[in-house]
């Protein structure tokens, strides 16, 4: 059960705590958080108390660190640092690209699907995805580094889990999850499938069994302690639902039907990720895509053949490589088009109210505590 992840309660209270430092910047959390932390450790004897401060700890943890960074710049200096030697490192990967002969448009597409470039896509493809509920593919999220986190395991792992020697690839494995993600600019929800597959690694590694939600309240914890103000990012907030829901949901679903095809798993999990994003996505853009789970049985394929083939031309600039890409994003954007061209393929013009968004997960919420109870 839900209810039964204290590592999960522990990031939801420091969230909270985030949110109201961010709204109430006061400077009395600091010492109320020495005082509960007192308190906590003279009851660790009543289970009962200690748990109920435990929790109040880290709803001051958050308070306190919102506190403190509301009076400072939204972004540290190593971040912007981070990010100009990332710029230069995909001008670079940018370049090799161009000699290996793409288009133009292909060229932005490749660039946005593996280093995060999106400077030289056109406002009419970024429309056109958005309108197909398809955008998702174009900003570098969990799904891309788990592309690239499938090939290390087959070519890495795989063959060793279960010697010795596999802690040799660690790493290896964790010096190409982050050197990626530095690459890309250290977008959130990138740093957020980083930590949770260099946890999952690690625990692989380990040969331990775990529930992978703990890994996603970690990086929740460790994301929200280093940058408080992410928890209001719309792309933290849509990635932490939709990557919570699939482990929530469907991780324990897929368990009874393991001898599911490919095609019905891609269209379970589109299935589930819109139903955790749905209520912010109406929140935010007003609309809701109910073509794109669908899609994404023909979609998800072809991006992971371009992210590979994208990859191998940064390394290999050759022509066929260029030639093959063209094909593939012209037949991509041709799906896109055609999606977009059916009539009410699309509901638009969709403003529900906090207090609805709010409700549809509680509803959520319990819908899921009942499942896994069951």
């Amino acid at each position: 059960m839900i209810v039964q992840h204290p590592m999960l309660w522990c990031a939801v209270f420091m969230a909270a705590g985030i949110a109201i430092g961010l709204m109430f910047p006061l400077p009395y959390y600091l010492p109320l958080l020495a005082v509960t932390v007192v308190a906590c450790t003279l009851l660790r004897n009543s289970s009962h108390w200690h748990d109920v401060l435990t929790l109040f700890v880290w709803l001051l943890i958050g308070c306190s660190r919102a506190a403190i960074c509301s009076t400072g710049n939204t972004e540290s200096a190593w971040q912007s640092t981070i990010k100009q030697k990332a710029k230069s490192v995909q001008t670079t990967m940018v370049m090799r690209l161009k000699k290996a002969g793409l288009s133009p448009s292909t060229l932005a597409l490749c660039s946005a699907l593996t280093i995060g470039q999106k400077d030289d896509l056109k406002r009419e493809t970024r429309q056109a995805y958005n309108k197909v509920g398809a955008s998702h593919l174009l900003a570098l999220s969990g799904m891309h580094l788990g592309i690239i986190y499938a090939l290390l395991y087959f070519l890495l792992i795989r063959s060793v889990q279960h010697t010795r020697w596999r802690w040799h690839m660690l790493p290896l494995i964790l010096l190409c999850l982050w050197g990626y993600t530095l690459i890309a600019g250290m977008p959130v929800s990138l740093v957020r499938a980083a930590i949770m597959l260099s946890i999952f690694t690690i625990i692989n590694l380990m040969q331990y069994q775990t529930d992978p939600l703990h890994p996603l309240a970690l990086s929740a914890i460790i994301i929200l302690l280093i940058a408080p103000t992410d928890l209001l990012s719309i792309s933290f907030q849509l990635s932490f639902a939709a990557v919570f829901f699939l482990l929530a949901l469907w991780a324990p679903l897929s368990e009874n039907f393991p001898k599911l095809p490919w095609a019905a798993k891609i269209l379970a999990v589109s299935c589930v990720a819109q139903i955790g994003t749905t209520p912010l996505t109406l929140y935010y853009f007003h609309q809701l895509p109910l073509l794109a789970p669908l899609l994404s049985l023909l979609l998800i394929p072809l991006t992971t053949v371009i992210i590979y083939l994208t990859l191998a031309a940064m390394v290999l600039p050759l022509a066929p490589l260029g030639w093959i890409l063209n094909t593939i994003e012209a037949l991509q954007q041709r799906i896109i088009d055609l999606a977009g061209s059916i009539p009410g393929g699309t509901l638009t013009n969709i403003y529900p109210s906090a207090t609805v968004v709010a409700l549809m997960y509680g509803a959520m919420l319990v819908a899921i505590v009942r499942l896994r109870t069951i």
